[in-house]
């Protein structure tokens, strides 16, 4: 189970008096895996007074400087664990394991200035935490061969339906470049609420033009995690036979000879009739 870092960053102007300079969340964890949390501040002349993490409004961690120097951990255990990964005088971050599904909502990070000012600043960024993992995108409609005239169509689709508002999104590539919107169009019931499907297009010419082969390439993202699905499109190529190669080099004439020199393919081909 991985988590996936794209981070909902909230940044903060970095104007004289600000302390709190970001707060670093996942927008999208699993359950069962792991969240890495960060919160920078820049305090200048003063000291920290004490930093604090809140999960829907409940603190979890606290970590005060002239207690001993040691964080303090708090619940909610049964929604996750906490430990703590690196902390300096700019940077607490934290990891969170055995997440729940539970454990989605706010989090948000307070910085507290230390005496005379005691400051106050925090920031919140949200996280969701979907219960099953990302699985490849499923292509279908794909051969193993097609003819230079043809236009590929290869369909491709999420193995399983996602709410809405964590849907992820399908792009196509080949040889690792995203095709142009020209060449994609919806696939099956890509309309319909947590369905997502994108079709391919690829005229047979243009793959003759590459060689005969190329990558196609589905790419399922859903923040800064990407899985794919790839299958090699090949065209059959047209063979060039000795006689049309014959009429295309032609033949000539020597004096009064003659004598007609032709192509070495074609010699070849009648010493060994």
């Amino acid at each position: 189970m991985r988590s996936l870092y794209l981070s909902t960053i909230l940044f903060l102007n970095y104007a004289a008096g600000d302390i709190l300079r970001g707060v670093d969340v996942p927008l999208y964890a699993f359950a069962g895996g792991q969240a890495t949390l960060s919160c920078s501040y820049d305090l200048r002349a003063t000291r920290l007074y004490s930093l604090k993490w809140y999960h829907n409004g409940t603190e979890f961690y606290r970590y005060v400087p002239t207690e001993r120097n040691r964080p303090i951990y708090i619940g909610p255990s049964h929604k996750f664990s906490v430990k703590e990964l690196y902390r300096s005088d700019q940077r607490v971050t934290l990891s969170l394991t055995r997440l729940s599904v539970s454990a989605s909502g706010q989090y948000r990070c307070e910085v507290i200035a230390e005496h005379p000012s005691f400051r106050t600043e925090a920031g919140t960024a949200s996280m969701t935490v979907l219960r099953e993992p990302l699985t490849p995108p499923v292509l279908v409609g794909a051969r193993e061969i097609y003819e230079p005239t043809e236009l590929i169509k290869i369909g491709c689709q999420l193995r399983r339906p996602f709410h809405h508002e964590h849907k992820p999104t399908l792009q196509w590539y080949l040889e690792g470049s995203q095709v142009g919107s020209e060449w994609v169009t919806p696939y099956g019931n890509a309309l319909q609420q947590g369905s997502s499907g994108l079709s391919l297009h690829v005229p047979g010419e243009q793959i003759a033009s590459a060689g005969g082969s190329l990558q196609a390439e589905c790419r399922l993202t859903l923040g800064p995690h990407t899985l794919s699905a790839r299958k090699t499109l090949r065209v059959r190529m047209r063979m060039i036979s000795y006689v049309d190669n014959y009429h295309s080099t032609g033949s000539k004439r020597m004096g009064g000879s003659g004598f007609v020199f032709v192509t070495g393919a074609i010699l070849i081909s009648l010493l060994l009739v």
